[in-house]
This record gives structure tokens, C-alpha cells and sequence, in this order.
């Protein structure tokens, strides 16, 4: 069973590497929030898949150093390389509640020797001088509600000036544009958008997510030569209970792999092109439009576009699909994929006290009173859900789901800006929910 210590210290090592990132949250003027990347430097530092990979590669260093002699056996070096892999610094920030890692583990301090290894395998002067050069990965998200003459005039000037900078309208309602532009032009499309009418509010959120990229980036490079090794250790091994052991674990980095390159590449396109949200109110409001409004602030502030629940973030966790991205450094819970199908969560009081069904339904009182029709209703795990549709040319979907317990109550909202994205991801976001605890 020499071959067993093997695939368990390659267990350890993939399974080692949790994922923490840092963050700069603005939420007041635009003038108070960073500047985004100088133009040639939008993206970041990983402008190719190669780049990815050669920066992940200064953690581990010359391959053939880092993993020994590749003869299969797990001898002293081996398996100090395989835990050292495992103990690499950036994994043991903090636990992951999303389907792209587990809770990292903590070890105990390797002996002088060993350290001396692991800073060799890691490159730790090559990787410092790298991530003093390389400009920080931003995500930027902008809010604008602007008072316009002409709805239509609006729209079209809005959708004039997205394109002619390269970017793209990713949701088209009635009122409310969600738009897609290059990073490096943000500042000056934002700048355009707010003289085409009255500014009535304006929001900006940059999140920095160099270190969340890095770690995700480095733990990616990690099981990509875990199962290398194992894909070789599997050629020379021919008891049947330990190739059985090797295939499964092969399958599990397969799939850690596969989920780690979906949301690698979603927070890249998070980067390169940010999100505008446009609301548009024209002068003249059409009085015939009866609105219902709910008795409860937190019913009546719901919105598919606007963060309105602030409270809970770390009060529960749930399995996302892996591309999504999950800012776990934000100030609220808010994940997003690349198409802008945002997920938010929080909690708020369960006051008066009631169950699952009383709060959607005071819920769908409060969406039917603005006009969205409801689709959809069900449960999922603890969950309830509903599910609305905008009666717009391109409609947008939006689900509220609600689980109350005791004096809290969670709540989970789902922005779908397209139908696109509503078939891409509605059903494993149900499948989401159903996983759906509290801490």
C-alpha cells in the first residue's frame, strides 16, 4: 500500500488551498472611489490563460525541483513537498462557502528545513517584485437614476454610447438599462450617461480581487499537477483497490479543476468590462399606474438592481454554481456571473413573527402592485421562492426566496438580466438554494 500514502499526501495538498481575497468597498460619490486601470492596463495582469499559469507557476517554483524524483514513491521529500504544497500561506485565509473550495485546514510549523524548501518551491522574491509590478485587478459596478425628457431618446443615447466604446447592452427594460463597457473607458461612458438627464442618484462599488485571483490562480496550478502525478502513478500501479482509489481522485481534481477555470474566467470578465446600471424616470410619471406598496420597508425596498438588505452576510452559506463569483470580502453577501446574474442575500427581522408562506406572500403582493407577473413559486431546501417576470420586449426575471427561523428571517434575490441568462442558470440556482444553512 506504499502507493496510498501517495494519493492521501496529494489529497492533502489539492484540498489544502482555501481562498481569501482583499477588498476596497465605495459606496458613496464617485469622486471618493479609486480611479480604474490607466487605458493599456485594463484587465490586470493576467491578459492570456499562459500569463495565468506562468504566475501560478512562480508559487511552485522548477517543477522537477518541486516534486522530487517522480519515481512514484512517496519518500521523505515527496511528501514534505506535497504537504508544503498544501500549506502554501495564501490558502489558509479564510473558509470558502461556495462550490469552489472546502474549509482550509491548519497544520502545524514545518521544521527549518522544510520552510527552506517551500520558499524555494514557491519563489518568493520572484512572486513579491511580480505582485509589486502588476496593476490591481478591480471590479467596478456603477448606479445611475437619471429624470429624462424622452424615455426612447434616452435608451437610444445610452445604447449609442455603450456600443461606440466597445461595450454591450447585457439587459433592456422598459426603464432600467444594465450596460457592459470596457474597463479602461468606465470613468468617461459613466461621465456621458449622466448628462443625458437630471442626476438623481449615483452609486460605485470597486472591489479589489488581485488576491482572490492570485489564490484561485495558484490553487488551480496546484491541482493541475496533483493530478499529473496521479495520472503517472496510475500507469505503474496495478492492484485494483489502489487504481480504484487513484481514478476517483483523479475525477475529484477533474472536477475541482473544471470549476476553479469557470469561475477564473468569470472574475476576468468582471474585470475587464464593468457593469452600469441605468434606472430612467421620465418628467412626466403615468399616473395611470396603480401601485400596491407593501407595509414592510424591507418588502417595499426590494429591487432587482440595488442592494436593499445589508445585514447577515456571514450568517449563512450556500453552494454556488461555479461561475459564479463570490466577493467574499464585500460588505453584503453578493455574487455574480459573467452574463450579470447577480445573487444577493441577507437577513432581516422577522417582525411581525411569520412563516415562510406569510412572507412571500406579502412578497408577490408587493411585486404584483408594481406589475411583474409571477412565473414561477415553489420550495427548495429550507426556501421559498417565487420567481417574476417584467412584461417588457426583453424581459428580465427576478426571484425572492425567504426562510424564516425564529426571530430572523433570510432572504435570497436572484437578478436574471436576460432570458439568455435566465435558461443558463435558473435551475442550478434552485439546486443552489436547496443547500441553503445556516451558520
Amino acid at each position: 500500500m506504499k502507493h496510498l500514502a501517495l494519493v492521501l499526501a496529494i489529497c492533502g495538498m489539492a484540498a489544502g488551498c482555501g481562498g481569501a481575497m482583499y477588498k476596497s468597498s465605495y459606496d458613496a460619490a464617485y469622486g471618493e472611489a479609486p480611479p480604474p486601470p490607466a487605458p493599456g492596463a485594463s484587465g490586470g495582469s493576467y491578459e492570456s490563460e499562459e500569463g495565468m499559469v506562468m504566475q501560478a507557476a512562480s508559487y511552485r517554483g522548477d517543477e522537477h525541483d518541486y516534486y522530487g524524483d517522480m519515481d512514484g514513491i512517496p519518500d521523505v521529500n515527496d511528501e514534505a513537498m506535497f504537504e508544503m504544497a498544501a500549506r502554501n500561506p495564501a490558502a489558509k485565509k479564510a473558509k470558502v462557502k461556495h462550490s469552489q473550495g472546502k474549509k482550509s485546514s491548519n497544520y502545524d510549523p514545518l521544521q527549518k528545513n522544510s520552510q527552506n524548501m517551500l520558499e524555494q518551491a514557491q519563489g518568493k522574491e520572484t512572486t513579491a517584485k511580480q505582485e509589486e509590478e502588476a496593476p490591481p485587478l478591480v471590479v467596478y459596478t456603477g448606479y445611475l437614476k437619471l429624470r429624462v425628457k424622452r424615455l426612447l431618446e434616452a435608451v437610444d443615447e445610452v445604447t449609442r454610447l455603450t456600443e461606440d466604446r466597445g461595450g454591450y447592452i447585457e439587459s433592456l427594460t422598459r426603464d432600467v438599462i444594465v450596460v457592459r463597457v470596457p474597463a479602461k473607458d468606465f470613468d468617461e461612458v459613466l461621465g456621458a450617461f449622466v448628462k443625458l438627464g437630471e442626476l438623481l442618484e449615483r452609486r460605485i462599488k470597486a472591489l479589489d480581487v488581485t488576491e482572490q485571483f492570485t489564490d484561485l490562480g495558484t490553487r488551480l496550478a496546484v491541482s493541475k499537477e496533483s493530478r499529473a502525478r496521479l495520472l503517472l502513478l496510475l500507469e505503474k500501479v496495478e492492484e485494483v483497490e489502489e487504481r480504484l482509489l487513484i481514478l476517483e481522485e483523479i475525477k475529484r481534481l477533474s472536477e475541482q479543476i473544471e470549476s476553479m477555470e469557470s469561475t477564473l474566467a468569470t472574475l476576468q470578465n468582471l474585470v475587464d468590462f464593468y457593469t452600469i446600471t441605468i434606472e430612467l424616470q421620465p418628467v412626466l410619471e403615468d399616473s395611470a399606474i396603480m401601485v400596491s406598496r407593501s407595509p414592510f420597508v424591507w418588502v417595499r425596498d426590494l429591487s432587482p438592481h440595488m442592494t436593499s438588505i445589508w445585514d447577515g452576510k456571514d450568517e449563512f452559506s450556500m453552494v454556488l454554481p461555479p461561475e459564479f463569483v463570490l466577493f467574499e470580502k464585500d460588505d453584503v453577501y453578493r455574487a455574480q456571473a459573467a452574463d450579470t446574474t447577480i445573487v444577493r442575500g441577507g437577513v432581516v427581522d422577522n417582525e411581525p413573527l411569520g412563516n415562510n408562506e406569510f412572507w412571500s406572500g406579502a412578497v408577490n403582493h408587493e411585486m404584483k402592485g408594481r406589475g411583474e407577473k409571477l412565473i414561477d413559486e415553489g420550495k427548495a431546501g429550507p426556501m421559498a421562492y417565487r420567481l417574476y417576470k417584467s412584461e417588457d420586449v426583453q424581459p428580465r426575471y427576478y426571484m425572492v426566496a425567504v426562510y424564516s427561523r425564529y426571530e430572523d428571517l433570510y432572504v435570497v434575490e436572484v437578478f436574471y438580466p436576460s432570458e439568455e441568462a435566465y435558461e443558463a442558470h435558473h435551475k442550478s440556482m434552485i439546486d443552489s438554494l436547496a443547500t441553503f444553512e445556516v451558520n
